[in-house]
């Protein structure tokens, strides 16, 4: 009886999907984490990839970054999150954020309040896109600060920024990063004003315990000895130096976006989680929070896309997110899951 009400619940899910009168297309675009590589990444190299994501066109674009309410939550409360702070958002940013939040007299709430205003009108201006990447900044929306900062690429208006932000978003954007390599690039390319941050880890308050009971069972683990040596592994690692050799990017994400290695991802790495030589409690308590952090991810994405009902969102994340991310989106009412391979095949047909 139990799993004929599921079929029923599963039933009625379909049905409703099915009168949907707007759908939401969402591509969820898996990408190696780039700042790994150690060489400079020339931007014009990734044209390509650019070029077939232009293609999609989406309305909205979101990142693996922090959302700015969790930062403030985790801020407020150090004792737990201090190493997800010092590791995914960085002391320099959060003294910066705070100088300026001192300076435009905002509380972190307001900044991020008001930056949600200025952010539905239109920006043309340069002092406009000044005021956006302060209180971007303010606001602990290092992404948007980052597109706008590229917006002004070669304009004296840089120079009217405090010579503290100026400093550290010329250094971040000239680093190896999806988020300005990609996501950024994409988004300037098609004016839109803002990126998305969707990333989570709110879990983080119970992974020290978990990976503490869990470390001695890895340690001594032959299945952890064999994936840390897999081609799994390796073989992204390879695809970027022949990206890098080559100039040639789209191998290497095509890869990262193939159904192949979504299947990989399963049964190589989060299979040794599961079913291999792990102590079983730890390793499935370590599963449960990569599934939480996933969830909640996949719930900020609605966020995105419930301000974009009708239009086309992008998703930028490392790539072994993206089976669990769109085993979770496809049962969402309204969203069409677009892929990027396809768009490559039809493009390379023309």
């Amino acid at each position: 009886m139990l799993l004929c009400g599921g079929a029923l619940a599963g039933a009625e899910l379909q049905s409703l999907q099915e009168k949907r009168q707007l759908k939401t297309q969402v591509m969820v675009f898996g990408s190696a984490h780039l700042k790994t590589i150690k060489e400079e990444i020339a931007p014009e190299s990734l044209s390509p990839v650019l070029q077939i994501l232009a293609q999609y066109g989406p309305t909205a674009i979101a990142v693996e970054s922090l959302r700015p309410a969790d930062i403030v939550f985790m801020t407020q409360n150090a004792s737990d999150y201090q190493p997800v702070l010092d590791q995914f958002v960085g002391s320099t940013f959060i003294a910066l954020a705070q100088a300026e939040q001192q300076a435009l007299n905002l509380s972190p709430q307001e900044a991020i309040a008001r930056l949600r205003s200025l952010l539905k009108a239109d920006i043309t201006s340069s002092s406009q896109r000044v005021t956006v990447i302060r209180t971007a900044i303010a606001g602990y929306n290092l992404p948007t600060a980052l597109l706008h900062w590229d917006y002004l690429d070669g304009d004296k208006a840089r120079d009217t920024l405090p010579q503290a932000v100026a400093q550290y978003l010329s250094e971040k954007a000239g680093q190896n990063n999806e988020t300005s390599l990609i996501a950024a690039e994409l988004a300037r390319t098609l004016g839109l004003n803002q990126l998305y941050p969707i990333d989570d880890h709110l879990d983080k308050d119970l992974y020290p315990e978990v990976v503490s009971q869990l470390m001695d069972s890895y340690q001594r683990s032959e299945a952890a000895k064999q994936f840390a040596n897999s081609e799994y592994v390796k073989k992204p690692e390879r695809l970027k130096a022949q990206a890098l050799e080559s100039g040639n990017w789209l191998p290497l994400f095509q890869w990262m976006n193939s159904e192949d290695y979504n299947a990989e991802v399963l049964s190589q790495e989060w299979s040794l989680f599961v079913d291999k030589d792990l102590d079983p409690a730890p390793a499935m308590a370590r599963m449960a929070l990569w599934e939480i952090r996933n969830l909640n991810m996949a719930s900020n994405i609605n966020r995105v896309i419930a301000e974009h009902i009708g239009g086309r969102v992008m998703v930028v994340v490392g790539g072994s997110h993206k089976v669990f991310l769109e085993r979770y989106l496809a049962n969402m009412i309204g969203v069409e899951l677009v892929q990027f391979n396809p768009l490559v095949e039809d493009s390379e047909s023309r």
